[in-house]
């Protein structure tokens, strides 16, 4: 690839200085933003978009899926406070339909209920949020990161903060101040992008069963109707009557964290949701009057970087349903990866009622000394982080980062330096399942 040379040396404004400054609103910012402001530490929230949300909003993902034991949701208190938050913007006929469980939480997600819900979280414990400011760099000092460039309509500014927060999902901020990271399987592809789409003027009552809709979907497929790699059409039902929710489309080889690639996928899944659309329309009785309901503002990503950290966590002790004295989040979900390479997905369960623990040190990068991870973007292996990466223990990853930073702002110390079983300590006495 062709380089040129290109400098900027000029002075930019420092538009802001907090304790804590979180970087990405999605799930797992929103939870790290939230526990950090709840311990009384001054916190803000930098988002690239007008409003939080990550996959929940803009990859338009749904519903939640399922991190229970016994139907009890693992993740609390941040994750079931939002799902609570989002019944607030529901009609009174859907909240009769589908009542608010305290304990199971969960369930389908309105992707504009979910934004309201997030913002709310962060003004009520006291959050500043920084909305339409892009990451572009950081200012580097004796190791630490000193302060976090932005791009927004007024050009470059920086913030300083004391503990830094990377919930950007792709570890955006861990390899700006130089840590290390993994990248996709042995064969170096990440789980494949999906563009989630929603269809109105459904007939739910003339849809065919899966069985039958898979059948014609092979039957279109055989025809070159549709050029997907998935096996199967992947649907979920809404709270409205006439929308079906379609998390079907399959993007192949293509990188999260790559401009021209990311771009590619945008079209890709565009172009396959116009020919789902053609053969639900032709094909599928039901779905004869169907017409676009909304498209993913954002390519779905499942996954890119994972970022090395203090502790290296394997799909071992997801077979193994390992606890740890530094647990910091509970994950019942299932080993659920998407061949990245084609057709296929692989499910792997664990036993009934267990579940395996993410420990503190997955979340401390190597080679920082103020950063956390509060995202997706753990130190897991490939297999893990297909069961670690959805939302709800997304969330409780973020918190748990949020809990660590108020402790090393508290304590003046590093993340390294904290004791795990402290922080584990310290999120039971806040709600959390532990």
């Amino acid at each position: 690839m062709e380089t040129m040379k290109y400098e900027v040396n000029r002075e930019i404004p420092v538009t802001a200085e907090t304790d804590v400054l979180v970087i990405g609103g999605g799930p797992g910012g929103i939870g790290a933003a939230v526990m950090a402001a709840r311990q009384g530490v001054k916190t803000m929230l930098a988002e690239r978009f007008g409003c939080p949300g990550g996959m929940a909003v803009f990859g338009e993902v749904t519903p939640f899926m399922p991190s229970h034991v016994k139907n009890r949701a693992l993740d609390r208190p941040v994750y079931v406070d939002w799902c609570r938050r989002m019944q607030a913007y529901r009609s009174d006929d859907v909240r009769r339909k589908f009542p608010f469980d305290e304990e199971q939480a969960g369930g389908m997600i309105c992707k504009d209920e979910a934004m309201l819900a997030m913002e709310d979280l962060l003004l009520e414990s006291g959050v500043t949020p920084l909305y339409h400011h892009t990451l572009t760099d950081v200012i580097m000092k004796d190791g630490w990161i000193d302060a976090a460039v932005f791009h927004s309509k007024s050009g470059l500014s920086a913030i300083r903060a004391k503990i830094f927060i990377d919930s950007t999902g792709d570890g955006d901020l861990a390899v700006l101040a130089g840590c290390p990271f993994e990248f996709g399987n042995a064969d170096g592809f990440c789980q494949p992008m999906t563009t989630c789409f929603k269809l109105s003027g459904v007939d739910r009552s003339r849809m065919p069963d899966r069985a039958g809709i898979n059948e014609l979907y092979d039957k279109a497929k055989a025809a070159g109707e549709i050029r997907c790699p998935r096996e199967n059409v992947l649907w979920f039902l809404t709270p409205e009557e006439d929308v079906i929710h379609f998390n079907t489309t399959r993007i192949i080889k293509l990188s999260g964290v790559r401009g021209d690639e990311l771009s590619q996928a945008e079209i890709e899944g565009r172009r396959q949701i116009r020919q789902f659309l053609s053969f639900l329309k032709k094909h599928v009785p039901g779905f004869e009057q169907a017409r676009i309901h909304s498209i993913a503002l954002h390519v779905g990503i499942r996954e890119s970087r994972r970022i090395r950290g203090l502790v290296y966590q394997t799909a071992d002790d997801f077979r193994r349903a390992a606890k740890f004295p530094d647990g910091i989040a509970k994950v019942r979900y299932c080993i659920d990866i998407h061949n990245p390479s084609g057709t296929g997905t692989t499910i792997l369960d664990l036993p009934p009622d267990e579940w395996y623990e993410i420990r503190y040190g997955a979340l401390v990068p190597l080679n920082s000394r103020n950063l956390l991870m509060g995202c997706r973007a753990i130190s897991v292996d490939h297999e893990l982080h297909s069961s670690s990466r959805v939302m709800p223990p997304v969330c409780s990853v973020g918190q748990a980062a949020g809990m660590a930073a108020s402790l090393c702002v508290k304590k003046d110390c590093e993340p390294a330096a904290l004791d795990g079983a402290e922080v584990r300590k310290h999120l039971a006495e806040a709600g959390a399942w532990l």
